[in-house]
């Protein structure tokens, strides 16, 4: 990811790490709970309800069971060589609290009931988040996003896609907006995925020439 030379430097690395590492799934259930929290303080429960994640044990084997099955791109806040007061991750190992975001990447879609196949091989991001209280994750969902389209670049992929939350209080000028001016187009019409009525939007970017 190129920074112009008059921003500042990105206080993150994204790398990625086993499905099966230990600081996977409860980094994911922090992250997740965190954003009903928020969302919830601000009238806006319609996306993700007002219940945390790790209380609902069927939701947490739901998630295990998407983790097993995608690549794990996890954020690191920076170490400054010249800090002091920041240990270095081998002296102090990782704790969900202290990962800005992660980003989960399969070759297989989301809810492959409800959403149609894709036109072309691709790969979908299955989960983005990124934490509202940790400093270091501004510009981070942007950075997730153009990290998984190298990584679809590099597997010999052309499409990306994704699905996002397009109802509720926000509606259309919520994560569908956001995900357009990321250069993502809406990929056919709503869905509706339950009983309730939760709203969603399939949207796919062009990366580049899928290998034949």
């Amino acid at each position: 990811m190129a920074t112009p030379p008059d921003a500042p430097l990105p206080s993150y690395e994204i790398h990625i790490v086993p499905s099966s590492d230990p600081i996977v799934l409860p980094t994911f259930l922090y992250l997740f709970d965190e954003a009903v929290e928020w969302l919830t303080a601000r009238g806006l429960s319609s996306q993700w309800g007002t219940e945390p994640m790790k209380s609902d044990p069927t939701h947490i084997e739901k998630v295990q069971r998407m983790v097993d099955i995608c690549t794990v791109f996890l954020a690191s806040p920076k170490v400054s060589p010249s800090s002091e007061s920041i240990s270095s991750p081998v002296d102090e190992p990782m704790t969900p609290s202290l990962v800005p975001g992660m980003c989960l990447i399969s070759r297989q879609r989301c809810h492959p009931e409800i959403i149609p196949p894709a036109s072309e091989p691709e790969n979908y991001i299955q989960y983005l988040a990124t934490s509202r209280s940790h400093a270091a994750s501004k510009g981070l969902g942007k950075a997730f996003i153009e990290v998984a389209e190298k990584f679809t670049r590099d597997q010999g992929l052309g499409l990306l896609r994704l699905d996002c939350f397009a109802g509720g209080e926000l509606g259309e000028g919520g994560l569908v907006k956001v995900y357009e001016r990321l250069g993502f187009r809406k990929a056919g019409p709503k869905l509706v995925y339950d009983e309730s009525g939760w709203l969603g939007q399939v949207m796919e970017k062009k990366v580049g020439k899928a290998v034949e």
